[in-house]
């Protein structure tokens, strides 16, 4: 069964052995270059891109970015979003955000043939004052991520809307299920009860 990892960028990442990204194909996206340089990028949120497109700039992997802004981002493909809810089999020619990178992901790696995923740093909780969608000016230190400083010092973010990316991590399980695929949640701790959970370690 061809396997990759989906790395989220939750704190629990910090648990997660690089023996084990490297025994598999990887996707990252958004500040994972803090930790580690993935096989394939992808970022589609404008806050992240139009902060830190330099830094993206440095890792040496194949990068989607958003059509509007891929121009800022060298050799980077282009990813198209479609506002309706939907899962797209052909993420090249348009994707769904789902309200949560990691969906994208899922798309991507759906697409690419793989049959089995597992998702790491998927803590699926955070710590913020504010609404869904709302965007915020990071102070201090940031708790939601595996490193500090990944949104700090006046860094502009939006915050998360847990409710409708379980709705398209729903939306995902079932389309992986349909394809004779899976989705797991190697996430030690994790807070998203929408896939199968293991432990990582069980896939070292």
């Amino acid at each position: 069964m061809k396997t990759c990892i989906v790395i989220c960028n939750g704190p629990s990442l910090n648990q997660i052995p690089d023996a084990l990204l490297n025994k598999y194909p990887t996707f990252g996206s958004n500040c994972i270059y803090l930790r580690y340089t993935p096989n394939y990028y992808a970022c589609v949120n404008p806050l992240v891109i139009d902060q830190y497109y330099n830094d993206i700039n440095k890792m040496a992997c194949v990068k989607f970015i958003r059509s509007s802004l891929s121009h800022l981002v060298d050799n980077s493909i282009k990813l198209m979003s479609h506002g309706q809810f939907s899962f797209s089999f052909h993420p090249l020619e348009w994707i769904h955000e789902g309200y949560t990178v990691t969906y994208v992901l899922l798309q991507l790696a759906l697409a690419f043939g793989f049959q089995r995923v597992g998702l790491v740093g998927c803590d699926h909780r955070y710590i913020y004052d504010g609404k869904p969608n709302e965007q915020l000016t990071a102070t201090g230190t940031d708790p939601n991520h595996f490193d500090g400083s990944y949104f700090s010092a006046n860094a502009q973010w939006n915050a998360p809307d847990l409710a409708r990316s379980e709705q398209s991590y729903r939306l995902a399980r079932q389309v992986y299920a349909d394809n004779m695929c899976e989705i797991v949640n190697l996430t030690y701790g994790t807070a998203l009860d929408v896939f199968e959970k293991e432990s990582w370690m069980s896939w070292m």
